[in-house]
């Protein structure tokens, strides 16, 4: 397995055309959303709102598009992905989108962008 980094500064200032106070910016009002879709996504599926759900995921992987945070973009990514397949076993996925939540928000606590 491989692993892949959590906070990559680099690529966050690539996607913020080499702005650092966009970068900065950009991975703050992530950090500031990462509760809500801790909280929401697992809620979701486990309600069975699997639209909604998409539309949530969706969302999150956009925004981790754009803040350097590789894992949680490919979590994200490939979540979205099954969900618009319409898999139908989802449980996986939310528990390694709510891990690679957990893992970008501790380490911005020990080393922010």
């Amino acid at each position: 397995m491989t692993t892949m980094t959590i906070i990559d500064r680099d690529l966050a200032l690539e996607r913020a055309g080499n702005n650092l106070d966009l970068a900065r910016e950009l991975f703050s009002m992530l950090l500031k959303e990462l509760p809500d879709y801790r909280q929401t996504i697992p809620e979701l599926y486990a309600a069975g709102e699997m639209n909604t759900l998409l539309e949530r995921v969706h969302k999150l992987n956009g925004a981790a598009t754009y803040c350097g945070v590789p894992e949680l973009k490919a979590a994200a990514d490939d979540f979205e992905g099954r969900l618009k397949r319409g898999e139908d076993e989802f449980e996986a996925d939310v528990e390694g989108l709510v891990a690679a939540i957990d893992r970008v928000n501790a380490a911005a606590e020990s080393n922010p962008l």
